[in-house]
């Protein structure tokens, strides 16, 4: 298939706001809204960049009919907190389960959907729209602690190089990761790297290096919330119960496809769809072929699509009934 064009056609956001995640830090987030959605995609970036990195990404789902969403994730892009630091990883699966019942409350209002009532407590809307996390590198793993830890808050999962398992340095580099982690945690240190190998299309690198909202600024209390997350994932893989579409590059430098293999195969049959795709670099859907993986996810979005079974807009004789029962 022919590379992909070399200037990406980029959407602006409909809308741009905050909310406010653990800990108190302003998380930024963009909405590319839809006149009649078939459901909403939300786009968690990877590790050094941020949300409306994917623009074209959002035009692209947004001409499928998806509305679509972004947050940055705190100490990235938009979002508070330090940059390139963390203390441990639960607190952005936090943040993302947050947003992600944010954009579910936003779509039900939408809708005209209303409130519930359970025992007396009242509830948010049932669902009225299919959910589904597009997530990439960094922001697969905390989409999959997410979906482990919150799965009423997402339909399905596109994963984009997940950072399951990362390709290691050097000994001596791994023993002084252990010890600045011992010494000084929070050191900020700038990992620098040559983006053109995680990315093969050389506009999107452009665009890297000018963007001041991305970053290579990482701690070793960055590094060792990676490695606790794997931890608390890796063993658990039958809990994964959603759909997956788990999209990985042959041509990887930053993950190793072939040491989460424990993972993947423990997932329940059926919810798991995978593809190695030859040639790709890390940044699926920043290649230069993306359009080869963008063709393996329209079908998958439209059957998410069609196998929903949320809450139908009620008509105005189910409220008037709710009404009066209530």
């Amino acid at each position: 298939m022919a590379d992909a064009a070399l200037i990406p056609e980029d959407l602006e956001p409909s809308e741009r706001g905050t909310l406010t995640g653990q800990g108190g830090f302003k998380l930024a987030y963009a909405r590319w809204n839809h006149p009649a959605p078939k459901g909403r995609v939300v786009i968690i970036h990877g590790y050094g960049e941020h949300g409306e990195r994917y623009r074209h990404t959002a035009k692209w789902l947004h001409d499928l009919g998806w509305a679509v969403s972004s947050m940055d994730q705190r100490g990235f892009g938009r979002s508070e907190g330090p940059r390139g630091d963390a203390n441990g990883i639960r607190p952005f699966a936090e943040d993302l389960a947050l947003f992600l019942r944010q954009e579910r409350r936003a779509d039900a209002d939408r809708a005209g959907a209303p409130p519930r009532v359970v025992d007396g407590v009242p509830m948010p809307p049932l669902p009225v729209l299919p959910q589904i996390v597009l997530a990439h590198s960094f922001g697969g793993l905390v989409a999959l602690l997410t979906l482990l830890w919150h799965q009423d808050t997402l339909d399905g999962l596109i994963l984009s190089s997940p950072a399951v398992a990362l390709r290691q340095g050097t000994r001596a580099l791994q023993i002084l990761g252990h010890l600045l982690y011992w010494i000084a945690p929070h050191l900020r240190l700038n990992i620098g790297g040559d983006k053109s190998k995680v990315c093969s299309d050389p506009v999107l690198v452009q665009r890297y290096w000018a963007d001041p909202l991305c970053h290579k600024w990482a701690t070793p209390a960055f590094s060792a919330a990676l490695a606790e997350g794997r931890r608390e994932l890796m063993p658990y893989g039958a809990e994964l119960s959603r759909p997956m579409l788990l999209l990985e590059a042959g041509e990887d430098t930053v993950v190793d496809p072939h040491k989460s293999e424990a993972l993947w195969s423990a997932v329940e049959p059926g919810l798991l769809e995978r593809h190695l795709l030859p040639g790709f670099c890390h940044e699926i859907f920043h290649d230069r072929r993306r359009a080869e993986a963008q063709a393996l996810v329209e079908p998958w979005l439209e059957t998410r699509f069609r196998q929903f079974r949320g809450n139908d807009r009620p008509s105005s004789a189910t409220l008037e009934g709710q009404r009066n029962f209530a």
